[in-house]
């Protein structure tokens, strides 16, 4: 028999595993529903392991002088508060994979890349569900205890001092999560992002509940504790403006850079790989200074965040053509030298 259920096991595990994976995929199946399906695996598991309970544990417990029926009972308590755990477990994991879904959905329909920026409820999704689980856990724990005979109230208030006298020992780690709290509720980054804080930058990469991990452009991560954060600066929300500078020789003709500036911009709208992440065109502001004799000319353009650094090289490579093409010479920046002269002999 016992051979019987090593060997059925696997097989009805593996038949209600693709059972439930449908469950959580289709729309059509609500969630309490979705949750069932996938609480049955944890059923499966209960089931196999009471079997083998009854037919080795059993003796055991009657040749040590334990009440069968007490024993029974406790654990038929214990089994189903980890049944009904399990099932508020499945159903909030099953909402957040549901919302995910939805949102991977939507990212899919509008063509944006893997690697965009997620939403505000892509953020705060993982975030509570973490929250909701590790909740369903230690009640399900105190539970459990409850219903074996402890008194879980000393055990409580124990908790509850020591909490205390921890909040006041580390009012740093409590500055931590309660600046993080109000950083999400002001929606200030998302996963994906680019952001510079008072002493790192780069892509979010993960949120916790204490600190940000940011992934720099060389690859390097820096977790930065939110009460270290101060101020914010997102790179990655609505638009981004792009402004470029030229020097060019005193006598250069501005008209024709504008023209040439305003034919670029009309190249680089046409062109259907860099259009869709286009704003507004490329385009000539004119002189900006003078200095030393040089003409400060200076360009702009509006890109989708992310995605300037294509438009940028191919408004630099067209700006060097035209320059070219046309005879107007580009002037360097001069150097200067600090060094104080030294006196001979």
């Amino acid at each position: 028999m016992t051979a019987l259920i090593f060997l059925a096991t696997p097989h009805l595990d593996a038949i209600i595993g693709n059972w439930a994976q449908r469950g959580l995929e289709s729309s059509q199946i609500s969630i309490p529903v979705a949750a069932g399906r996938q609480t049955a695996r944890f059923t499966l598991s209960i089931v196999t392991i009471a079997l083998l309970g009854a037919m080795w544990a059993a003796p055991l417990v009657l040749a040590l002088g334990f009440e069968w029926r007490s024993v029974a009972r406790g654990t038929f308590g214990m089994v189903l508060i980890a049944l009904v755990a399990a099932f508020l477990w499945n159903v909030v994991g099953t909402m957040t994979g549901r919302a995910l879904q939805i949102k991977r959905a939507n990212l899919s329909s509008d063509h944006d890349e893997p690697s965009a920026p997620r939403s505000r409820l892509g953020t705060l999704v993982p975030l509570l569900s973490a929250v909701g689980k590790s909740s369903i856990l230690a009640l399900a724990l105190l539970s459990i205890l409850v219903s074996v005979g402890v008194n879980v109230w000393p055990l409580i208030t124990g908790l509850s001092v020591f909490g205390l006298a921890i909040g006041f020992g580390s009012q740093t780690l409590v500055k931590d999560v309660v600046s993080g709290l109000f950083f999400l509720i002001d929606d200030a980054f998302r996963f994906g992002e680019y952001i510079e804080t008072s002493g790192a930058k780069g892509t979010v990469e993960k949120i916790s509940i204490r600190s940000v991990s940011l992934r720099s452009s060389r690859g390097s991560i820096a977790t930065v504790p939110y009460g270290q954060i101060g101020k914010i600066q997102n790179f990655s929300r609505d638009w981004v403006i792009e402004k470029l500078t030229f020097r060019v020789a005193f006598d250069t003709d501005v008209e024709l850079v504008r023209r040439l500036f305003k034919k670029i911009g009309q190249d680089i709208a046409a062109n259907p790989e860099l259009a869709p992440d286009l704003i507004e065109p490329f385009k000539s502001q004119g002189i900006g200074e003078v200095e030393d004799g040089t003409l400060i000319i200076k360009a702009k353009f509006t890109a989708k965040p992310g995605k300037q650094s294509m438009i940028r090289r191919a408004a630099l490579m067209a700006v060097q053509n035209a320059f070219r093409d046309n005879g107007i010479h580009a002037v360097p920046k001069p150097l200067t030298a600090n060094a104080e002269p030294t006196e001979a002999g």
